[in-house]
């Protein structure tokens, strides 16, 4: 039973989350938006997707993949990158977030698939062990990738790509964490590029999203 917990706790977290309406820093797609942590304005180019006009390359970083190997800049490289940043012990926007990449994932052909990485960053590195990692993201998809790593690997990262998070660690032991819910677009320059809103993610119709996701590796 206590092997169990970790799935069943996920499950739950799963049913309590689709109740959920609003997610945390999500706001309305319009044709531009500001994000909240620099001044980079972003243009809606797709129909589901928010691009960056600069495409800047991410600082060095290195952080530890579930696998308990080293993950940097360049296992990023050749492959589009959609990356969800969070906490494994997130109560909602987490696993309802990852159960919609999941399915999304499983639309894809098998042609994009091997273009493209679906990859979950904790930024809870002092719970989310790599062990830890492996049965939550393997819960979702065997094939994502879950990472973490130090806070000073993880901060300029976060930033780069457009994201913020908070620890609230005056709540104790059991602690949340406030935490950006797009999903961040790396190219296969490990280059950022752009942005996917929850909103979009949490949508049932995925033929918009999955036409897009086609153009963008095949076109630009």
């Amino acid at each position: 039973m206590k092997k169990n917990m970790p799935y069943i706790l996920i499950v739950l977290s799963l049913i309590i989350g689709f109740f959920i309406k609003d997610y945390f820093d999500v706001s309305k797609t319009d044709n531009t938006e500001k994000l909240n942590n620099n001044s980079n304005i972003i243009t809606q180019q797709f129909e589901t997707l928010l691009i960056y006009p600069k495409k800047n390359k991410l600082p060095a970083f290195q952080l530890i993949d579930q696998f308990n190997q080293k993950f940097i800049n360049e296992n990023l490289e050749g492959r589009w990158n959609f990356i969800f940043s969070g906490y494994t012990n997130c109560p909602d926007v987490c696993p309802v977030t990852l159960s919609k990449m999941a399915e999304l994932y499983k639309l894809l052909s098998a042609e994009t698939k091997n273009k493209v990485q679906f990859i979950f960053l904790s930024v809870d590195p002092a719970r989310d062990t790599p062990e830890h990692l492996k049965d939550y993201v393997g819960y979702f998809n065997q094939n994502f990738i879950g990472v973490s790593g130090e806070k000073s690997q993880i901060d300029p990262l976060i930033k780069s790509l457009g994201g913020i998070y908070s620890i609230n660690q005056s709540e104790g032991e059991f602690y949340t964490v406030d935490h950006s819910s797009r999903i961040f677009i790396v190219g296969p320059q490990a280059r950022r590029y752009g942005l996917l809103d929850s909103q979009i993610i949490n949508k049932n119709d995925k033929e918009p999203l999955i036409n897009d996701i086609n153009k963008l590796i095949n076109n630009d």
